[in-house]
């Protein structure tokens, strides 16, 4: 076992000390790597913010002008000899200072180079300020939740697309030091914010697809706008949103027809079903007859109280629903304590911290969340006498032609979407996927009305065995793939995997060199290990939706009618999907696993859960100190934080949103905008006029922006330097415009036509995080057991034995 992780020894340098950084190199640092923090003079933007002592945690600072030429010389050493460099200052601004991926890399032909940006740097939208808001308005991620009292966008509040390209950004620094490892090359690589929301849609954006290509077979349900609507399918009443007779509100998780049928139980509702007037109701065409049967729902589940509730879920293993949580919660939640997923430390400065623990715990060579956070500048005497590395270039060629995991093997035994996504966005670097699934597929194949449809994004580029694993030699066949993989994926509840016979010790037993990751929802024992855990029920239950402005009122006294109009505000995607991220998280568990093994540390266990990568995407606002600030808030009606960070209503029905909160962004608004005589007007005078005098400055802005087009006003302001975007248009689902035909990752050149075995053409994403030396492989999505044959033919069965295990029902395909 590593003494300090399993990164000891790695030395990165993060030039930017920014949020789009300075968590991607705090999860490295947790893990025993030097990280050295470049800090302007003044120091970071991040030691303002609420969670500085956790971005900053086993850093070295050192603080560097980079405009000066004897601190740019410093920088410049320090890169020379990093094995990792990181920055996030946005297109082309590295390059401009001296220290861009050309200039590093003549210094180092090593080193990895990880750039993160709002859209790329190059490209139609590189041009954009990289703010979150920005970013969300330009790909269509705006509409998620609705305001409670007006049409329109609104404003986010997680960092959900920073936060996605951060975890990006940790999947492809460790694929590349993994592709350094076994060629000698190092290479730049890329991620956006933009491609962090390309990675949250598990199928909404392929529902869109079928409709536009068979528009006779195929209509989308119109996105919902401000008032009622009712949900319209057994699987949304199964997730439906309800108040305890003690005012707090549930997220209920019911996302299978055995689930649904035990909580219809539960409600005393099951006979209901079988009277004519009620038949089939949750999936009734006829709106009156969904609305009353949502009541009858929603009476029942109001008249009992938080804990009547709890009683009910502890005995009866298929009903479960989560508190919509508020705040640090989180950090009490009983498999958070359990799985101790929150750090305790003593900080000099401010005294006890609570923050999230590391992103992937490991059995072999575990990170450690308590390493001290530097003050400022604290090693600039050590870091500034340190001489200059020359390193060694290559003596191969650089690599061509293939991805950084060719020859790689995942075994993927997981379900849905938040696991197994993770090994789907390792095809896309070469690895061969095997997924391996029930006779009858994996749940996700039949979530959409049309099967198939759902599991199209979530199977693509994989080969896909059905085998029944509750069989002896169907068992023995999972095994025999395990004993030849590199790794194995898992998102099997507590006690499952053991079960089956497929648990990390046996794995592990008859293949030493293997990392075996649990992608779970919550854990593999305590609590709540056994429950069953989906994106809505682990937003409500990590605060993400309460911070996504669906956080819910008292509901003790409220009637039927304000129940259902809450229910409703609650029930939106918020900006970024708990899917997804877990999905990323997974990701990078599965590539720090694979990297540690290079390194020499062998096979492992690793882990990472929802919930507990919930808590480091609200990192920002989840930490406790005495003195410690909440996030930002936006205005009730989500608009925005203030008149220098907000959504505006243009002409033609428009917005943009503005992102000017700093000095500079003020002064280059003011000169932009000067025809409104902003810099000389005394109400505005100085951050504090403008803080007082805030309401008075949005009146203004707005009145001007009223009359101009959206598109015109981001050529204008974004031509300054200054943040904004035009916001695009509701689509329905997430960031769904951006897989159409003309939207954001067409116009990146994000979408490439793929081969369906069912569906026929269609459009998918390219690899979400782009390295520059790896080709790429993207491949299509596949059907239930497509590729059973070929591979038990490589394991050594004749056609013969085949047939025969299909006809004893031992596989399928």
């Amino acid at each position: 076992m590593s003494s300090d992780g399993p990164l000891e020894g790695l030395v990165v340098v993060d030039l930017s000390a920014n949020v789009g950084s300075a968590w991607v190199t705090q999860v490295i640092a947790d893990y025993g790597a030097e990280v050295i923090q470049i800090e302007p003079p003044g120091g970071s933007r991040v030691r303002s913010m609420p969670a500085w002592p956790m971005w900053l945690r086993g850093k070295k600072s050192i603080v560097l002008d980079l405009t000066d030429a004897e601190d740019l010389e410093t920088a410049r050493t320090l890169c020379a000899g990093a094995d990792v460099v990181v920055e996030a200052f946005g297109a082309g601004v590295a390059d401009k200072l001296g220290v861009g991926y050309d200039q590093v890399e003549r210094l180092n032909p090593t080193v990895v180079y990880t750039s993160i940006s709002g859209f790329g740097h190059t490209g139609p939208f590189a041009h954009l300020q990289s703010y979150e808001a920005v970013v969300m308005a330009k790909t269509g991620s705006m509409y998620g939740n609705t305001a409670p009292h007006r049409p329109g966008p609104v404003m986010t509040q997680p960092l959900g697309a920073t936060m996605s390209a951060g975890l990006l950004a940790l999947q492809g620094t460790f694929l590349a030091l993994h592709q350094r490892h076994a060629t000698g090359h190092g290479q730049r690589v890329d991620a956006t914010l933009a491609q962090g929301m390309l990675a949250q849609d598990p199928w909404s954006y392929f529902m869109a697809i079928l409709a536009e290509k068979y528009p006779d077979a195929f209509s989308l349900r119109a996105a919902p706008s401000p008032g009622r609507a009712t949900p319209f399918s057994w699987l949304a009443f199964g997730l439906i949103n309800a108040p305890s007779k003690d005012g707090r509100w549930f997220q209920f998780a019911h996302a299978t027809p055995r689930q649904f049928d035990a909580f219809i139980a539960q409600l005393g509702l099951t006979d209901l079903l079988d009277q004519p007037e009620w038949k089939d109701a949750p999936n009734s065409p006829d709106d009156a007859v969904r609305d009353r049967w949502w009541t009858k729902m929603l009476e029942v589940a109001h008249s009992r109280t938080v804990a009547q509730w709890q009683e009910i879920f502890d005995h009866d293993p298929n009903v479960f629903a989560e508190v919509y949580l508020t705040g640090t919660e989180l950090f009490d939640h009983p498999q958070m304590v359990h799985d101790h997923h929150v750090a305790t430390t003593d900080h000099p400065e401010v005294g006890t911290v609570r923050y999230p623990s590391v992103l992937v715990k490991m059995s072999n060579t575990p990170g450690r969340a308590d390493r001290p956070t530097p003050t400022l500048d604290q090693h600039g005497v050590e870091l500034r006498s340190r001489p200059r590395r020359t390193p060694v270039a290559p003596s191969t060629p650089a690599p061509t032609g293939v991805g950084a995991l060719s020859g790689i093997t995942v075994v993927d035994l997981g379900t849905f979407y938040a696991g197994p996504f993770a090994s789907t966005m390792f095809t896309d670097h070469g690895a061969r996927v095997i997924k391996v699934e029930p006779l009858e597929g994996d749940p996700i194949r039949f979530q959409m009305p049309m099967p198939e449809s759902s599991a199209v994004r979530v199977t693509q580029g994989k080969q896909s065995i059905a085998v029944n694993t509750k069989s002896e030699e169907g068992l023995a066949i999972v095994i025999e793939l395990i004993k030849r993989a590199d790794m194995v994926l898992h998102t099997y509840r507590g006690g499952v995997a053991e079960r089956m016979g497929l648990d990390a010790d046996r794995m592990r037993a008859i293949n030493p060199d293997l990392v075996y990751h649990h992608g779970v929802g919550y854990g593999i024992d305590g609590p709540y290990a056994a429950k069953q855990a989906y994106a809505p029920t682990i937003a409500a239950a990590s605060g993400f939706a309460t911070r996504s402005g669906g956080g819910g009122a008292d509901g003790t006294n409220m009637t039927l009618d304000e129940i259902k109009n809450q229910a409703l505000s609650m029930g939106g995607a918020p900006p970024g999907h708990p899917d997804g991220m877990a999905a990323l998280g997974a990701s990078v568990g599965l590539a720090l696993g694979l990297y540690a093994r290079d390194r020499g540390h062998g096979g492992q266990v690793t882990l990472t859960s929802m919930l507990s990568t919930m808590s480091h995407m609200l990192s920002d606002g989840l930490v406790e100190y005495e003195g410690a600030q909440g996030p930002p808030i936006p205005d009730p009606d989500q608009y925005g934080y203030g008149a220098l960070y907000r959504l505006y209503p243009v002409a033609d029905d428009g917005w943009i949103v503005l992102c000017a909160p700093a000095e500079n962004d003020w002064q280059r608004l003011a000169s932009s905008l000067a025809e409104l005589e902003l810099a000389t007007d005394p109400r505005f005078a100085t951050t504090a006029d403008r803080r007082t005098n805030d309401e008075a400055l949005a009146t203004v802005l707005a009145a001007h922006f009223a009359g101009r087009a959206a598109i015109d006003l981001e050529h204008q302001l974004s031509a300054a330097g200054i943040g904004c975007a035009e916001v695009a248009p509701n689509t329905g689902g997430l960031a769904v415009g951006m897989f159409v035909s003309g939207g954001v990752a067409d116009q990146m050149g994000m979408l490439t036509t793929v081969e369906h075995p069912l569906f026929g053409e269609h459009a998918r994403t390219t690899e979400l995080v782009t390295l520059a030396k790896s080709a790429p492989t993207l491949g299509a999505g596949v059907t239930i057991g497509q590729h059973t044959d070929a591979i038990l033919r490589e394991l050594g069965y004749d056609d013969d034995r085949i047939v025969s295990l299909r006809a004893e029902g031992v596989i399928g395909g």
